[in-house]
């Protein structure tokens, strides 16, 4: 595309304007598929349950660390989405010990730094693990974050780089068994079908 403007002494210029890059997402995760590894580290979130002994304090842990104890319930989360921030950690409140009752563990990840995490965890006494997804690397690899496709470009209201909301139920077998990923920011997790897909899970090896 070609756009031509007129400086202020009358001669025209023409400049090529580039298409924009078509995004390198990754692949849309769906049920049954295996979910992308990742890796923790102890210093850049606040861990506050700890699940049959299993911390990831103290050293860094791996996705496959995490489900040798328990299927996970893995969330993105950013006070930056405005009204529906607290929206969706209320329920994900709601889940947390309903999620350890089924079997499962739950992990929030977000795009707040370290000491903002520990200052929202003991403002409202949250009750499971929230870790900073350092340059949304994990994010990313589960094609919730896109450069060149951002949530600010097309959801009034928000102006940061951030993530879409989402959740995964991944099983101790590292295969996806429930996903929830609320492009349009106008929707809610299904926490029936979300608690089936942990206790299903909870018994593979």
């Amino acid at each position: 595309m070609y756009y031509e403007f007129e400086d202020e002494m009358g001669n025209i210029s023409t400049i090529q304007l580039k298409e924009r890059e078509q995004d390198e997402l990754a692949a849309e995760l769906a049920v049954g598929d295996f979910a992308p590894l990742f890796y923790l580290r102890s210093e850049d979130g606040v861990q506050t349950t700890s699940v049959s002994g299993f911390s990831v304090a103290n050293d860094s842990r791996s996705l496959i660390d995490l489900l040798s104890y328990k299927p996970l319930v893995l969330s993105f989360y950013c006070p930056c989405w405005g009204s529906y921030a607290p929206k969706h950690l209320a329920a994900l409140q709601e889940l947390a010990p309903k999620i350890e009752a089924f079997g499962g563990q739950l992990l929030v990840l977000t795009n707040e730094s370290p000491k903002q995490i520990e200052r929202i965890s003991k403002k409202l006494k949250l009750d499971f693990t929230i870790i900073h997804d350092k340059d949304f690397n994990v994010a990313r690899s589960y094609g919730v974050y896109s450069e060149t496709s951002p949530i600010w470009d097309r959801i009034a209201g928000i102006s940061e780089e951030v993530f879409t909301p989402s959740i995964f139920v991944i099983g101790k077998d590292r295969k996806i068994a429930y996903t929830f990923v609320d492009e349009n920011f106008d929707g809610s997790p299904n926490h029936k079908e979300l608690l089936k897909s942990v206790y299903d899970k909870k018994g593979n090896k």
